[in-house]
């Protein structure tokens, strides 16, 4: 008995651990997982049942209308989720079986009163192929389950107490008839030692089962329905956006792409200026007349109003030639109207001649000889090549 009351507790206790506490809930697939309180149901059925040793199949003694006997249940489930539920059932009945040594024990039917108490999981395989539906008439469910089952524990039934765990298995039909109510078709087996039975029907096989079918009904209280975690506007909305994220991330690859082969060719012009500027710095004679370029060019990045190292390098060899003079100076930025609106080109070629206008007095021009002005992208500083990686500068002249 001991055994019996601790499988009692242990699986209400594993019921109670599994359900979710008060608070917010989780998601499963749309669903929230509900409270400890919600989605409880208590049910009450009874009917037929019927037991069958594992040596003696096909041979069993008597007929087989006269070896059934009544079973009758209550049992408390609590669902998680949609499809996913817990069930402690208690299932109390009398097996009717006669003996298979009649010459021994008689051949009159042995009645063994037993009781069987066991832990389901339950899976609601309409739920789970079908989708949720709170209006549902008919809901298939499938469980599985493990317990404990004693009998012939009084002195009218056959043999003395015993007592085995039981494995349970089975098929729950619900038609429901109101939002509280259910009327469930239970169809239930549960596999045990033979070992357990009333020595009088003993077939000397290592075990037996039994199968029952009961009629009954289940009662639904508290929270009976399941809140989706999204709407189905909050589902519809949540994936036009991912698919607009993807769309404007292969556009921003797409223009990165080419922003990057503009700089590396950008890169190689100004590799190539500075090559040029050092070469003309070695073929300078000291003996000449100092000659003023006419204008100089500094170019710069795209989206950008800071003087590179390659521009500093030819506006260095600007200011050696110009330094000893009294000339004026005009500094003109330029922006390319590719890229960017007319406001911002507008402000990129002024924030460039002004650096580079600050450069040019920091560099020891003097500023009464400077004259600053910008075109934003009105204008182009250059129509050849045809590229706008050359609009992008500050030409002093």
């Amino acid at each position: 008995m001991r055994k019996f009351l601790l499988c009692i507790v242990l699986v209400a206790a594993t019921t109670a651990a599994t359900a979710q506490h008060d608070g917010d809930g989780l998601h499963w697939q749309g669903f929230e997982t509900n409270r400890f309180w919600d989605n409880w149901e208590i049910s009450v059925g009874g009917g037929n049942t019927f037991l069958q040793v594992s040596q003696k199949w096909g041979t069993d003694p008597g007929k087989f209308f006269d070896r059934n006997g009544w079973n009758a249940n209550i049992g408390f489930t609590k669902w998680i989720v949609p499809v996913v539920g817990m069930r402690l059932q208690l299932d109390a009945g009398q097996f009717r079986n006669y003996s298979y040594d009649q010459a021994r024990y008689g051949s009159e039917a042995f009645n063994t009163p037993y009781m069987f108490v066991h832990g389901d999981i339950l899976v609601n395989m309409s739920n789970w192929i079908g989708g949720y539906k709170p209006h549902r008439f008919y809901t298939a469910i499938t469980y599985a389950g493990f317990g404990y089952t004693a009998m012939s524990w009084t002195k009218k039934s056959a043999g003395s107490y015993n007592g085995e765990y039981a494995f349970s298995s089975g098929m729950l039909n619900k038609f429901r008839v109101s939002p509280q109510w259910d009327i469930e078709l239970d169809i239930r087996s549960w596999l045990f030692a033979e070992k357990s039975l009333p020595a009088e029907i003993r077939s000397g096989g290592r075990y037996a089962f039994a199968t029952s079918l009961s009629v009954g009904v289940a009662y639904r209280f508290k929270q009976r329905d399941w809140t989706p975690a999204y709407s189905q506007l909050d589902v519809d909305g949540y994936i036009a956006a991912i698919v607009g994220l993807e769309e404007r991330l292969i556009m921003r690859d797409e223009q990165l792409s080419t922003a990057t082969k503009e700089v590396a060719s950008l890169q190689d012009k100004n590799e190539s200026l500075v090559a040029d500027i050092e070469r003309l710095k070695s073929n300078k004679s000291t003996h000449t007349t100092t000659t003023i370029t006419p204008e100089c060019v500094a170019f710069f990045e795209i989206g950008n109003a800071t003087i590179t190292d390659y521009g500093k390098a030819t506006l260095e060899t600007y200011i050696e030639q110009v330094k000893s003079s009294k000339s004026n100076i005009t500094v003109v930025g330029y922006a390319d109207k590719e890229t960017g609106s007319a406001q911002r080109n507008e402000q990129l070629s002024r924030e460039r001649a002004e650096n580079v206008t600050a450069w040019l007095i920091e560099s020891g021009i003097d500023k009464q000889r400077l004259t600053t002005k910008w075109v934003g992208d009105t204008e182009a500083a250059f129509t050849t090549p045809d590229s706008p990686t050359v609009n992008r500068c500050v030409i002093v002249k």
